[in-house]
């Protein structure tokens, strides 16, 4: 049997996990949104995470998974502090892709967020919640 270093458990058990339990999906959501335009050139999309009702969120980030192939993401993490927009419970990114042909297509992010529930008296309880968004691209 492989013997690990005491951080290494200590770091396992400390892992969140994602959404496993549908009551922690509904503690997320989110949306996201591409402008359409009429050539090639610089496309504008933007992605809104909001707590459900009497959560906070503090901590969010997303991901870019999939972009359609005629673009080029100018970034494939959207970090806490690129936020747009910020209040107790919502973030909002805008994004910047680049088209170099016209087509139609998919773009597909994660959202990650910290997503608190207050406790009286105490310290708040965090869930680690990741919710999946998808946006259609058009040019042209």
């Amino acid at each position: 049997m492989a013997r690990y270093p005491s951080a290494f458990v200590v770091l396992l058990a400390a892992a969140p996990a994602y959404a496993d339990e549908p009551t922690d999906r509904a503690k997320l959501t989110a949306t996201m949104q591409c402008d359409p335009a009429r050539e090639a050139g610089r496309l504008r999309c933007a992605i809104e995470a909001r707590a459900a009702a009497g959560l906070a969120l503090p901590w969010a980030d997303t991901v870019l998974l999939d972009v359609p192939d005629f673009t080029t993401a100018l970034k494939g993490r959207i970090g806490p502090a690129d936020s747009v927009a910020r209040d107790p419970g919502s973030q909002r990114w805008a994004f910047g892709l680049v088209a170099r042909k016209t087509g139609t297509g998919e773009v597909h992010a994660r959202v990650r967020g910290l997503v608190c529930e207050p406790l009286d008296g105490g310290a708040p309880r965090c869930t680690a919640v990741s919710v999946e968004v998808r946006a259609t691209v058009r040019v042209g």
